[in-house]
């Protein structure tokens, strides 16, 4: 594959392929917006979608920054094509986000997904429009993801991708073929789990056990909707065993210090660098999943952000929890 940044085109085997489409979701962050905006800028993205969630009732900052975000959208200066979708309430960031995607797959068979948070590197587009249309009637192919958590690993030694059975939600890209079957409500899910759940999925019991029981928690909550839609997608998409592409080097670097879901420091997957540089040099002959490496992010990564905190950061945490009761009394 190569990319001829000139003439915006992008080529497989000397054939030209489509640019995909671009959906930025954004809310109340415009200081966010406006780096990935400028990564989308420097790719001349020929067609855009842009969703923006209503401002909760009441605020006034909400609505100050979808003035800035539209702003952000009119200094678009290159030829492209531009949807907008401001929602008049505010959604939250479950059916919000869900709504979104819905939209602008009502008039395009593939997109690459973006929120306010997840900056790209130039190269992030390129890859997944070659990806997209190397895969687009491949069925066990379900999305392609644009991090990579253990890039320089031992996994990637003979491919420039890999696929596994973990899909992340933090710039990624996927087809209508894929979206159009998904039910934020979750249906089925307790059929899933009394005919074996995730037994049926991962190949160590241990990941099976692990998310028997995470997902057990999670049907339970019933206000899960109302602030995730990537439970519910990930739940979708591994219930199903579909397959995502895992990239040697990570593309995307997520900004998001503040907000929703957001605790305000640091962490761990905040400080994951992006390479601004990815050929196809080496694409997998085979697809199938990676078991090695779906184990071993599993064992370190999942479980770091999903399992329990360790010992010392839950006592800390119960410090806090009463030191604020007290101090409301």
């Amino acid at each position: 594959m190569g990319f001829s940044p000139e003439k915006n085109k992008i080529y497989m085997n000397n054939i030209e392929i489509p640019t995909a489409p671009v959906l930025l979701i954004t809310f109340n962050r415009p200081d966010y917006t406006i780096q990935v905006f400028e990564k989308i800028r420097q790719a001349k993205v020929k067609k855009l979608y842009i969703a923006n969630d209503g401002p909760r009732e009441g605020n006034i900052e909400d609505q100050k920054a979808r003035e800035e975000i539209k702003k952000i959208i009119d200094s678009i200066d290159w030829d492209c094509e531009v949807h907008t979708l401001f929602q008049e309430k505010n959604l939250g960031c479950g059916i919000g986000v869900s709504t979104a995607i819905t939209w602008a797959f009502e008039n395009e068979d593939r997109m690459i997904i973006l929120e306010d948070d997840c900056v790209p590197s130039l190269s992030f587009f390129d890859y997944c429009s070659h990806c997209l249309e190397k895969y687009k009637n491949d069925t066990r192919v379900w999305l392609i993801n644009g991090r990579s958590h253990h890039q320089g690993s031992k996994f990637f030694n003979d491919s420039d991708y890999i696929f596994s059975h973990y899909s992340h939600c933090w710039g990624w890209a996927t087809w209508k073929r894929v979206w159009e079957g998904f039910n934020i409500n979750m249906p089925n899910n307790d059929k899933f789990m009394a005919q074996g759940g995730f037994d049926n999925v991962y190949f160590s019991m241990k990941e099976a056990r692990f998310f028997n029981k995470h997902y057990s928690r999670l049907f339970r909550d019933n206000n899960l909707i109302k602030h995730s839609w990537a439970y519910p997608f990930d739940y979708y998409v591994s219930s199903n065993r579909g397959l995502s592409i895992v990239p040697a080097k990570n593309m995307i670097k997520n900004v998001g210090l503040y907000g929703v879901h957001s605790s305000g420091t640091r962490t761990f997957v905040h400080k994951l660098e992006i390479c601004e540089s990815f050929s196809f040099d080496k694409e997998p002959l085979f697809v199938l999943p990676n078991c090695k490496y779906d184990y071993y992010h599993y064992k370190n990564h999942m479980k770091k952000i999903m399992g329990k905190a360790p010992i010392y950061r839950r006592v800390i945490s119960k410090i806090r929890k009463l030191w604020k009761r007290l101090w409301k009394k």
